[in-house]
């Protein structure tokens, strides 16, 4: 089941879904989909980090 997920990055706030699967939590986004594994933070927390990670990254090409 996805769960929305919002984020920031310099100022501009979006929003996106993730999910947990098998140990990893995969969040998409407008900028794309990323995925990595669950650590010691909190899923909703990982979510927002790959989200910010995805947006940043599409702002910098």
């Amino acid at each position: 089941m996805s769960k929305a997920v919002s984020f920031t990055y310099d100022n501009d706030r979006r929003t996106g879904t993730y999910e947990v699967r098998s140990g990893m939590v995969r969040v998409i986004t407008e900028f794309g989909t990323k995925a990595t594994q669950v650590g010691g933070s909190p899923p909703s927390a990982i979510s927002r980090m790959l989200a910010r990670e995805l947006m940043q990254e599409a702002r910098l090409k």
